[in-house]
């Protein structure tokens, strides 16, 4: 069997090397990089890099982040996305983004390496699990909202999750009133939900905050 070259990208040391242990038991591994961060993943991206198995969040970033930054880059490995959440807008995200396969973190070991193996055989795998929410959403592929915000749009979303009120969050984002009120409708409206509370569910069920 071909032996390929893991990058394994993970901000928690014990996960990663958990995972390590774990990959280097398999006959079809030659050699494995870590990141735990961008600039680590800028360094090991340009070797001559098979799988990519990473977590969507990570401590600077995150998996759609980096796949744009993967885009960029001359070698285009398969792309193994592990993620704790379960917002179906993050993972039809993440299939626009191109990743290869998607693997619930609480599935554990065993399905990354049904993944991986999936991949290996089919160029892309998804379990029954994540199929099923695909299936559900595929209606929906072109007018799915985005999970990625502007830093603006960030900060704005935090001062709102917080519970401050228009007034409070126009002082301390520097708006008037009239600016920062207008600014939370627009979020509302791309996120695509009906109210604030919406908004803030919306943000916790796909990793924006």
């Amino acid at each position: 069997m071909q032996k390929l070259n893991f990058l394994l990208v993970e901000d928690e040391a014990l996960i990663r090397e958990g995972l390590r242990a774990l990959l280097e038991k398999e006959n079809f591994v030659r050699n494995i990089y870590e990141a735990a961060n961008t600039k680590e993943f800028k360094d090991h991206i340009t070797k001559d890099i098979d799988f990519v198995v990473m977590d969507f969040r990570l401590i600077d970033t995150n998996g759609l982040d980096l796949m744009t930054l993967l885009k960029k880059e001359t070698i285009q490995p398969k792309v193994i996305m592990l993620t704790g959440l379960e917002g179906a807008e993050l993972l039809m995200n993440l299939l626009k983004a191109g990743v290869h396969g998607i693997v619930y973190k609480l599935d554990g070991y065993k399905e990354i390496l049904a993944t991986i193996n999936g991949v290996l055989e089919k160029g892309s795998y998804f379990s029954p699990k994540i199929l099923d929410i695909i299936q559900a959403n595929a209606n929906r592929w072109d007018h799915i909202p985005p999970v990625v915000l502007t830093a603006s749009e960030r900060d704005l979303l935090k001062a709102i999750a917080s519970g401050l009120t228009t007034k409070e969050i126009a002082s301390l984002l520097k708006l008037t009133d009239s600016t920062a009120e207008t600014y939370r409708i627009r979020l509302i409206k791309k996120m695509g939900v009906q109210n604030t509370a919406g908004l803030i569910a919306y943000a916790y069920r796909n990793g924006i905050l």
